[in-house]
């Protein structure tokens, strides 16, 4: 798969592995999920990510048995992130993806998911969870085409009423 002639390059970005590391993936977060295309589907309030927030989800990242993965353009900008959990009781969960909004449309998504369901395969895990905001319409399209069911709906979840669909996918 390629995104602007290029191969998608998706790997796996240990934010406690380097100080550098640490605030490169920061700031990536403050630009793509505070972005006001990204935020409404990444946000339960609306209200915007501060650096604070995001290293601690950073440094809290081993204990809680998440991995982020992030896609680089050709001159090493980070264009999009997943973050992955595997917990051996809350099984396999894709708690965010997010794409620049000049990489849209061009397979970056749907390359995150499919990272997601190879780590989940190697790691052993039968099913795959994934909760979207109803009004994300391109990512449950996605999702379901990529063989995701709607397991639950959560009424009037986001700030603006919006409900939240729960999927799972079975291996």
């Amino acid at each position: 798969m390629e995104l602007n002639n290029h191969p998608i390059n998706i790997v796996r970005f240990e934010p406690n592995q380097s100080p550098e590391n640490f605030k490169i993936l920061i700031n990536a977060y403050l630009e793509l999920f505070n972005n006001k295309n990204n935020l409404r589907f990444l946000s339960l309030s609306n209200k915007p990510f501060d650096s604070k927030t995001i290293a601690t989800f950073l440094k809290n990242s081993p204990a809680e048995e998440v991995e982020y993965y992030v896609a680089f353009s050709s001159d090493k900008d980070i264009i999009g992130i997943a973050a992955f959990e595997n917990d051996l009781i809350k099984g396999f969960n894709i708690i965010g993806i997010v794409v620049d909004d000049n990489h849209r449309n061009k397979g970056l998504g749907k390359a995150f998911i499919n990272k997601g369901i190879e780590i989940a395969h190697k790691k052993g895990f039968e099913a795959i969870d994934i909760s979207v905001f109803a009004d994300n319409k391109p990512m449950l399209i996605l999702l379901i085409k990529l063989d995701f069911k709607p397991i639950k709906i959560e009424s009037h979840s986001r700030f603006d009423g919006e409900d939240l669909v729960h999927l799972k996918r079975y291996q």
